[in-house]
C-alpha cells in the first residue's frame, strides 16, 4: 500500500510538472525535477504548518416557556431567595429555564517540528431571556469569555516539567467541575492571568499552579466611583490518583473602601465597612469516571469545600467582594450518574452549604438542595425524562439592608422549602439513555411550589412578586439543548 501510495504521489507530481510549463535555461531530467519538489514538500511538512488543527466546539439552549394562564412562565434553576447567597443553591434545571444561552469556541492546535505544541482557544458567549428573533438593542450580552494561549510539551523543558503547558490569558481554570442537572458550578475559577499545569511529580500525581485577576461582579460599573480593585487569586491544584486537593489565597487591596455602595454581586443588597481584603479556600474532591459510588459502573464526584474572608464564596471563589473579613463556609456537595439498565438511567445529586458572618457579623444562612433526574428509554430515539428538586433554607440575614428602585428597607430571616416536578418526553438522535448525550430536543411539564413564609425574603425577590406567590405554578414548554 505504501509503494502504491508513492507511485500514485510521484505520477501526480509528474502530471503538474509536465503541465505546469516551467522552463529553465539547462532542463532537468523529469527524475531531477520530482525529486526537487518532494524535498520542498518534505520541507513545508517539517515546518510544522501541515499540522495544524482547527476544532469548533459549542453549547446553546433554547426555549419556549409558558406559564399556565398562557404568559410567560418565571423560571430558573436558581429562582429561590436562597441562590442570591453564592448563586448555587438551585433546583433542578429540566423543564426550569426561560432563557437562551450560546458559546461557540474557536480553537487552534500545532504540532511543531521540535515537537512542541502551540495552542489558541477563544470562547464567544451570550445570552437573552427575551424570546424574540432580534434583541440587539435590548439585551444582548455577547462576551469573550476565554482568550488564551498555551504552549507545551517544549523540548527545553526537563524533568517534571517535561510534560508541562504553559498559558496565559483570560481563561477558565481546566479543572473545573459542576453538577450539570442543577446547573451548579462545584468549582469555578477563572480570570486573566497564567499558569503552568501537569507538572509531574510520578506515575499518579501531577500539579498545576495558576494565579489570576478579577474584579467583583459588577465592579467597573457605574456602581462604582474606583474600577481598579481586583481581586488576585494564587492557587495550587494537586491531583494523586483520583483525589484532587486546590487551594487558594487571595487579595484585594482597596476593597474595603467602598463602604456603603451598592454591593458588587449584583444583588441589590448593600455593603458593609468590614469587607474583606483576603481570603483562604481549599477543597478536597474525589472523581471516580467508573464506578457510581464503588457500587456499579458509572460515575461520581464528592467535594468537600472550605473558606474565610474573600474564600468564603466557596462556588466561585474570588467572585464575591461584599463578605466580611471573619466570613466562614463549609459546603459539601456529591452527584453520579448509573445506568440501572438499557431502558433506564439515574443522576442524584446534593449540594448543601453553611455560612456564617457572611454579609454582616451574626448573620447564618443554611441550605441543602437534592436533585434526582431518571431517564427511561422508549426507543432508539425516545425517551422520558423526569426531575424532582427539593430545596430546604434557614435564612438569618441579620440586618442585611438592601436598595431597589428608589426604595430600601431590611432583609427577612426566612425558612422553608422549595421543590420541583417535571415530566419531559425527549427526542435525541442516538444514545438516548445516557444523561450526558446531547443534542436533545425537549417537551416539558413543571409545577414548582414553596413555602409561603418564601414569599416575605424581600420585595424584590422573585418568589412573592406580583402573579408568583407560594401556592403552585406550572409551566409548560419545549427546549432544544446541545454540545460538542
Amino acid at each position: 500500500m505504501v509503494m502504491l501510495n508513492t507511485a500514485v504521489t510521484r505520477v501526480a507530481l509528474s502530471t503538474t510538472l509536465i503541465f505546469s510549463g516551467s522552463l529553465c535555461a539547462e532542463p532537468l531530467t523529469l527524475e531531477e525535477r520530482l525529486t526537487q519538489l518532494e524535498a520542498r514538500i518534505a520541507q513545508r511538512q517539517s515546518s510544522g504548518d501541515d499540522d495544524a488543527r482547527f476544532r469548533f466546539s459549542g453549547y446553546a439552549r433554547s426555549g419556549l416557556l409558558i406559564k399556565d394562564n398562557g404568559r410567560g412562565g418565571r423560571a430558573g434553576p436558581g429562582i429561590s431567595p436562597a441562590s442570591s447567597i453564592g448563586g448555587d443553591a438551585h433546583i433542578g434545571r429540566l423543564g426550569n429555564e426561560n432563557d437562551h444561552y450560546l458559546e461557540l469556541g474557536f480553537h487552534h492546535y500545532n504540532r511543531l517540528s521540535n515537537g512542541a505544541r502551540a495552542d489558541f482557544h477563544a470562547v464567544l458567549a451570550d445570552g437573552t431571556a427575551s424570546p424574540d428573533p432580534w434583541v440587539a438593542s435590548r439585551d444582548n450580552n455577547l462576551n469573550i469569555r476565554q482568550m488564551y494561549v498555551e504552549i507545551g510539551d517544549l523540548p527545553a523543558f526537563g524533568g517534571a516539567a517535561r510534560q508541562a503547558s504553559l498559558w496565559a490569558g483570560k481563561r477558565f481554570d481546566s479543572k473545573n467541575f459542576d453538577l450539570h442537572f442543577t446547573d451548579t458550578d462545584i468549582v469555578f475559577l477563572g480570570g486573566t492571568g497564567a499558569g503552568i499545569s501537569n507538572v509531574q511529580w510520578g506515575d499518579n500525581g501531577r500539579s498545576d499552579f495558576s494565579i489570576y485577576g478579577r474584579s467583583f461582579g459588577d465592579l467597573g460599573s457605574s456602581r462604582y466611583a474606583d474600577d481598579n480593585v481586583q481581586n488576585l487569586l494564587l492557587t495550587a491544584n494537586q491531583f494523586y490518583g483520583n483525589w484532587q486537593w486546590m487551594l487558594t489565597g487571595m487579595s484585594a487591596r482597596g476593597n474595603d473602601a467602598h463602604k456603603r455602595r451598592e454591593a458588587g454581586s449584583g444583588s441589590e443588597a448593600l455593603r458593609r465597612n468590614d469587607t474583606a481584603t483576603r481570603g483562604l479556600f481549599t477543597m478536597l474532591a474525589w472523581h471516580d469516571a467508573e464506578r457510581f459510588y464503588g457500587l456499579a459502573p458509572g460515575r461520581s464526584t464528592h467535594a468537600l469545600q472550605w473558606g474565610s474572608g474573600l474564600g468564603a464564596e466557596t462556588r466561585q471563589p474570588g467572585s464575591d467582594g461584599d463578605l466580611t473579613r471573619s466570613a466562614q463556609s463549609l459546603r459539601v456537595a456529591s452527584f453520579g450518574v448509573v445506568p440501572l439498565s438499557d431502558r433506564w438511567s439515574l443522576a442524584p445529586g446534593v449540594v448543601a452549604q453553611h455560612s456564617s458572618d457572611r454579609y454582616r457579623k451574626g448573620d447564618r444562612y443554611d441550605w441543602a438542595t437534592v436533585n434526582l433526574r431518571a431517564v427511561q428509554a422508549i426507543n432508539e430515539n425516545f425517551a422520558l425524562q423526569y426531575e424532582a428538586s427539593w430545596l430546604y433554607m434557614d435564612l438569618k440575614p441579620h440586618g442585611r439592608t438592601w436598595q431597589h428602585s428608589g426604595n430600601s428597607g431590611t432583609y427577612r430571616a426566612v425558612k422553608g422549602d422549595v421543590y420541583k416536578l417535571t415530566f419531559a418526553p425527549t427526542f435525541k438522535a442516538s444514545n438516548i439513555s445516557d444523561l450526558l448525550v446531547r443534542p436533545e430536543i425537549r417537551l416539558f411539564a413543571t409545577y414548582l411550589n414553596w413555602s409561603k413564609a418564601l414569599d416575605s425574603y424581600a420585595p424584590y425577590d422573585d418568589f412573592g412578586s406580583s402573579g408568583f406567590t407560594a401556592g403552585g405554578s406550572w409551566n409548560f414548554g419545549v427546549q432544544a439543548e446541545v454540545w460538542f
